[in-house]
């Protein structure tokens, strides 16, 4: 049987983390206000700033040429974040919500350290937003939305600070991941 909302996060308002990218503020506050206008259970809507997990000093990485926003590593920070405990969702700062983060929320599952919408998605275009070069890699837009089970021995280990975020490619193994939606 799946936890309630409230057990995720031991009691706590349920954690969202979101994306931020400074070039898509409105976009944030948009996710936000549909997050918070459809959930049912007490939510802590938490934008991953990548300025301000520079300045301390959680995150140093050079940006590269493939990442077309400013949270393209740091959705990976969300166990840290988090304290290692509970439950989070991270989404990208584009997401509209049209139900509940409750269902979601529901389908968390402790044997996994992630779950994540599994789907076959190769991009047709050869640029993104801004006219970033779009890669094509297995797995492509598995990591925009990814319940984590912050706790989980997989997250304390790979998904630190100090992590190269090299494994980013492959980063959701089948044997980790299960399906969301």
């Amino acid at each position: 049987m799946s936890p309630t909302p409230s057990q995720l996060a031991g009691g706590e308002p349920f954690r969202v983390f979101v994306g931020y990218d400074s070039r898509e503020d409105i976009a944030y506050r948009v996710c936000r206000r549909s997050l918070l206008r459809r959930s049912s259970i007490p939510v802590d809507v938490i934008p991953i700033v990548q300025q301000e997990l520079r300045e301390a000093g959680l995150y140093w990485r050079e940006r590269g040429p493939t990442e077309s926003t400013e949270f393209s590593f740091t959705r990976f920070l969300t166990p840290h974040l988090a304290g290692y405990r509970g439950w989070a969702l991270f989404v990208d700062c584009d997401f509209l919500f049209v139900a509940d983060v409750a269902e979601l929320a529901r389908l968390a599952d402790p044997r996994y350290a992630v779950l994540c919408v599994h789907h076959d998605y190769t991009p047709r275009e050869s640029t993104k937003m801004d006219g970033a070069v779009q890669t094509a890699y297995p797995r492509k837009n598995w990591s925009s939305m990814v319940l984590f089970n912050c706790g989980h021995p997989k997250n304390r280990a790979a998904l630190t600070p100090e992590a190269p975020f090299n494994f980013v490619l492959f980063f959701f193994p089948v044997d980790t991941c299960s399906v969301l939606c």
